[in-house]
């Protein structure tokens, strides 16, 4: 279907009714604007995720040249294992869950900043600094100024489309420039406890080279951050689109599953790509070496051969291994993270003297890669007659 287009106001504003379409026509596809093969069945995206000996995240393989920096994001195993295998087992010697009572500290005082407000917007007054504070006091670091912050954040988001919009790449580049220099600064501030400071300590016993823990800290800081207030944006809509659903979330076992469905239904990240490093067969075409692949996790997420009705927000599904976070090797290292900050957002807003309702639409930017509201209007004032 070489006329897909992820940046199409269609795809933008709901991409599943186009998702399926895909996978019950066109399964996998040669897309010529993305130059790339386009997965949209669950089983061959999660198989691609399980096979990194066949598709590669670090290019090399495939023949093209080094990534200008080594992390956790574009190396493969064997080279990827130690490194994964340390940040993995530090992140779960951190006090997760102080980060998360924090979290939902952060939201209660947000949530008493606006209670009588006639709007605010969710994403950039709630999501984002509580995001932003979580994945700091997990890394160990300061926080820095969260506009400022989300500011650069939101150029390197759009950076990761510049394949389809050129125009993007330069802002993405400038402020990847301005990111770098603030991650700097933590090399001489003095070290707090925390993930950081931990996996430093750690190197050296793991043999993995200093500077690929400070590329994996910006990419952990980065993504982290970005992708957490995607999910947590996307929660809170999908709740508020769902007569019901916010107030159903009191019980904490339909919170804990309700979470992990609510990123299934609406997850921030819509795909990712590997390069293929041998020519082999996939879902019934010949993906050559040095090809791309991209798998579309929005519409894995859907499909009914895994998931028992796919487009229903079903808050105790169980089995649900949705591919919101990736899978295998490369599965993403903060998905605990932003599990805990959607529950303690959630948490934030039940503790509410009034629930919240949406005051307006949401509005979204063309985005293909992230995809969530970058402006949710809400109210707990009551809803004039």
């Amino acid at each position: 279907m070489s006329d897909y287009d992820p940046l199409s106001p269609v795809m933008v504003e709901n991409p599943y009714p186009s998702y399926a379409q895909l996978r019950a026509t066109e399964p996998v596809f040669w897309s010529d604007r993305l130059d790339s093969w386009v997965l949209t069945r669950y089983r061959d995206c999660r198989a691609v995720l399980s096979d990194a000996h066949t598709f590669a995240s670090d290019r090399r393989r495939a023949g093209f040249e080094r990534p200008t920096a080594s992390s956790m994001q574009n190396l493969d195993p064997p080279e990827h294992t130690p490194l994964r295998r340390l940040f993995t087992t530090t992140f779960r010697e951190q006090d997760l869950d102080g980060i998360g009572d924090a979290a939902v500290a952060d939201t209660r005082d947000l949530v008493a900043k606006y209670a009588d407000a006639p709007e605010f917007d969710f994403t950039a007054e709630v999501a984002r600094p509580v995001a932003l504070f979580a994945v700091c006091r997990l890394l160990g670091v300061d926080p820095p100024p969260v506009a400022q912050f989300a500011a650069l954040s939101d150029a390197l988001v759009r950076g990761m489309d510049a394949g389809l919009r050129p125009e993007v790449r330069q802002p993405a580049l400038a402020a990847r420039e301005k990111v770098s220099d603030l991650i700097s600064g933590w090399y001489h501030a003095t070290r707090r406890p925390g993930l950081l400071s931990q996996v430093l300590a750690g190197a050296e016993r793991a043999g993995v080279r200093e500077p690929e823990i400070w590329n994996s800290a910006r990419v952990l800081f980065l993504a982290g951050y970005s992708t957490t207030v995607g999910a947590a944006a996307n929660a809170v809509h999908t709740l508020l689109t769902h007569p019901g659903t916010l107030a159903r979330m009191r019980d904490p076992q339909l919170l804990a599953s309700g979470v992990d469905e609510l990123l299934r239904f609406d997850g921030p990240v819509q795909g990712t790509t590997r390069t293929c490093v041998e020519r082999t067969g996939l879902g019934g075409v010949t993906v050559e070496r040095g090809q791309l692949v991209l798998m579309l996790f929005g519409a894995a997420n859907r499909d009914p051969e895994q998931f028992t009705a796919p487009d229903d927000l079903v808050l105790d599904r169980s089995p649900n291994r949705h591919l919101s976070f990736g899978w295998g090797p490369h599965a993403c290292t903060g998905a605990t993270l932003a599990r805990i900050v959607v529950r303690a957002l959630v948490t934030g807003l039940l503790a509410a003297p009034r629930p919240p309702r949406l005051a307006g639409p949401p509005w979204r930017e063309r985005r293909a890669t992230l995809r969530y509201p970058d402006r949710l209007p809400l109210s707990f004032r009551p809803e004039r007659p």
